[in-house]
Parts: C-alpha cells; structure tokens; sequence
C-alpha cells in the first residue's frame, strides 16, 4: 500500500501527457472545435479521467498554449548581438507568426495568448519578447511614431486569419503576410540595410 500514492501520481501525469499530446494533435488536423470526449477517446482515456485533469476544453486550450509559449521565452534578441534594430524588433514577431503558422489548428488561441500575456504578463516573460515595442524601437527610429503594442499584436491576429484561409500552404503564405504588414509599421528605412527575401 506504500505504493500506492505514487503509482496514482505516476498515472496521472501519464494521462495528462496522453490528454496534451492528443489534444494538440485534434486541435492541428481539426480545429478547436473538436470535442472533449472525442481528444479523450484519441488519448486512450475515459472521459471521466480527462475531465479529472481538464475541467473544460477551454482549461485545456490554455495550457497547450501556455507550453507553446513557453517555447518562444528564449526567442528575445540580445539588443547588442544584432545588426540592426529593426531585426532586434521582428525577430520576435517573426517567431510567434512562424510558430502560430506550424500550429494552424492553435493559430488563434496563440494570438489570444501573447496579446494577454504582453500586457498582463501572465505567463512569466512573455511580456519580454514585446519589450521592444514600448522600449528600443521607437527610440531607435525603426518603427512609425503612431504604432503601438496593440497594432503590432494585431499583425498576429492578421496571420491566424491568412493561416485559416491558407490549407496546405500556411507556412509560406504567413511569412509573407507577415513581412508585408511589417513593412507597413516600419518608418523609412534606413539606408545599407539589406531588406528581408519575402517568399513568393
């Protein structure tokens, strides 16, 4: 009986793995809309047990996001490795969008994610990758005086959109989505400074 507690840990972070990766895997090929009851018969699992873990489809969105997030923490340049700023600034914006286009299915709660996140910081860092906005690239000249977190958050909504209406071709669609609205939101460029390939 010593035992026991641990084994009934050890089979619930089991299921919760088996929960998380069947989720994301409905989520990827079928959008959110799919049921709690149909993740839980991929996992493996009674409804019951995934409820146990997952009160309701929307606890469990959260936390598939919270981790696709946590993956994006590290994603913040060093100001003073880059080459230019404006590189400093997108770097990050390139790296939500390229990650929202590999997750088609989360594409929008992972937009709802980082816009609540950067102004709440309610994930843990998150706000860090977008420190940009509000710190060195305005006074660094790179971005249009009038922009603001909100409208370069809104370039993530955009590519959630063009991702959705892009079936077999997200990635390369969203790349270009993306660069074309972050010409948009860029003063005048500085001259020497090598313009990034979009891809056609």
């Amino acid at each position: 009986m010593a035992h026991a507690p641990r084994r009934l840990r050890a089979d619930a972070t089991r299921n919760r793995a088996l929960i998380l990766t069947a989720a994301r895997e409905a989520f990827g090929e079928d959008g959110l809309h799919v049921s709690m009851a149909e993740i839980a018969r991929r996992a493996g699992v009674g409804f019951a047990t995934a409820q146990r873990r997952f009160p309701t489809k929307a606890d469990l969105i959260r936390e598939i996001v919270a981790e696709e997030l946590a993956e994006l923490r590290d994603t913040a340049t060093d100001p003073d490795s880059a080459i230019h700023p404006w590189e400093v600034f997108t770097e990050a914006i390139r790296a939500c969008a390229a990650h929202q286009a590999t997750q088609p299915g989360l594409a929008g709660a992972i937009a709802d994610a980082v816009s609540e996140a950067a102004h709440t910081d309610a994930t843990g860092g998150i706000s860090s990758i977008f420190a940009a906005v509000t710190q060195h690239a305005p006074g660094s000249g790179v971005l249009s005086l009038d922009i603001t977190l909100d409208d370069v958050l809104a370039i993530l909504y955009g590519n959630a959109g063009v991702i959705a209406h892009s079936p077999g071709s997200e990635q390369p669609a969203s790349a270009r989505y993306v660069e074309v609205a972050l010409r948009g939101i860029r003063s005048a460029p500085t001259q020497g400074v090598t313009p990034r390939v979009v891809p056609s």
